[in-house]
């Protein structure tokens, strides 16, 4: 079972290449391929990396392999299969009233498509619910600042230059964002390789050091911590 980012990445792949004009069948056979040759590739990157980063998926690994996605599966893991959804949100348990998101989830797509009818502006139609809330799907373990930088991307490429160079934007969009995307791994993959592993210094800037000494970055902010001896939640799961 996938959830639902993984879908969205999928469906995005499907529709890139309907732009390059690649056939349907192709593509889907590619992405299947891909998708087999990535479960060996990447549990063999995981325990060589578990075995070889001193501190790996620690809060103090030097070169922050934190492994946020893990923890945050993790913890859901634990929430929907130690403690389980009747204990989590059951009708008895201190997190029921977010069984009120499913009514909103299913009601907000028809609330802005009513709007949109009654008050005819193109702002408002603009608004897409399943995408505004798939996007909290990323929220663990993306931050404030993972959200704050794609607005920024997302208005300059799908507003300000849709805008003025429709042309470009209409052709070559969906193309920019692929190379973005494969920039930033291989450009990923060279700096582990060539600095990380060797143990090099990274110039040190703003961009590499200012960002990680943010109470958002280090998760100080409106956090509570459990002492020892103490718990969270009731004294007893019902």
């Amino acid at each position: 079972m996938t959830n639902a980012p993984d879908f969205q990445t999928f469906c995005g792949d499907l529709k890139l290449a309907q732009y390059m004009k690649v056939p349907p069948r192709i593509t889907f056979t590619a992405q299947i391929a891909a998708s087999i040759w990535s479960c060996f590739v990447q549990i063999a990157t995981m325990d060589w990396a578990l075995a070889n980063i001193e501190n790996a998926c620690e809060p103090i690994q030097a070169n922050h392999f934190t492994c946020p996605n893990g923890r945050t599966f993790f913890s859901s893991s634990v929430v929907w299969g130690v403690i389980g959804p009747t204990r989590a949100f059951g009708s008895e348990s201190i997190y029921k009233q977010f069984n009120y998101f499913w009514l909103l989830g299913g009601v907000l797509p028809i609330a802005l498509w009513a709007l949109a009818k009654l008050m005819k502006h193109r702002y408002i139609s603009n608004l897409h619910a399943p995408i505004m809330l798939g996007a909290m799907a990323w929220l663990p373990p993306a931050t404030p600042l993972s959200f704050f930088s794609w607005v920024i991307f997302g208005l300059v490429f799908n507003l300000w230059i849709r805008k003025r160079w429709h042309g470009w934007w209409h052709q070559y969009n969906y193309l920019t964002a692929a190379a973005l995307d494969t920039g930033l791994i291989l450009s990923t993959v060279v700096i582990f390789f060539a600095l990380t592993l060797p143990g090099v210094e990274a110039p040190q800037w703003w961009g590499n050091v200012g960002v990680f000494n943010t109470l958002d970055y280090n998760m100080t902010a409106y956090r509570k911590t459990v002492a020892v001896d103490e718990t969270f939640g009731p004294k007893e799961w019902r």
